[in-house]
């Protein structure tokens, strides 16, 4: 992985400076893959879209704040890390915040789908650890089912992430039927591997070991 650009914003809701580090280039070596299609790729980190400011705690979307400079990875730097000395990076949101954030009402579909598929896999998480006999929370489950209703059947991925949520909410049957429905090639180890846990009627999280 190299480094791209620190990207420099001001923080809407405090006036205060955020430090956006973006990638210059990455690759999946390493990575671990999930059914629920999240990637954990250490030569490729998450570029999450919302974010918590550390100056304020406020939650934000970080392309909507104003970008006020920027610091070359292999550039001189004196100049403009004394400039921006006091910009921070952000923090990734928990799941109460996504869940918090869809709760006040999210009108852009978009930004509802990101929400929703990330509080799925942040209620995920604890069980990627070992915790796979944790149920879902009643907030989980309704956030799951809501996500279900913003995925498009008629498209291979939509349809296949629609099925591993009906799997992780117990309802095989409507799995299986999409399961069931053809798939591109280079779906088949997923599909094979959700097809599995949903005839063995497990419902937890599983990691995508490709081969």
């Amino acid at each position: 992985m190299t480094p791209g650009p620190t990207i420099i914003r001001k923080c809407l809701a405090c006036g205060k400076l955020i430090a956006q580090h973006t990638i210059g280039s990455g690759n999946t070596f390493g990575a671990r893959f999930w059914t629920d299609g999240k990637r954990e790729a250490p030569m490729f980190p998450d570029q999450p879209w919302l974010v918590r400011c550390q100056h304020c705690g406020g939650l934000i979307w970080i392309d909507e704040q104003e970008q006020v400079g920027e610091i070359e990875p292999w550039g001189p730097r004196d100049q403009d890390a004394a400039k921006f000395s006091d910009a921070r990076p952000y923090e990734t949101p928990s799941i109460h915040d996504y869940l918090a954030c869809l709760a006040k009402g999210v009108t852009d579909k978009q930004k509802e789908h990101y929400l929703r598929l990330r509080a799925w896999w942040a209620g995920n998480d604890e069980r990627r650890q070992g915790a796979d006999t944790t149920p879902m929370s009643n907030e989980e489950t309704a956030n799951l089912r809501a996500f279900m209703l913003l995925l498009d059947e008629t498209e291979e991925h939509g349809r296949l992430m629609k099925a591993e949520a009906m799997r992780e909410l117990g309802l095989f049957a409507e799995a299986r039927a999409l399961l069931s429905k053809p798939f591109s090639k280079d779906l088949s180890q997923p599909v094979a591997i959700i097809g599995s846990l949903t005839e063995q009627e497990i419902t937890s999280v599983r990691e995508i070991k490709f081969t």
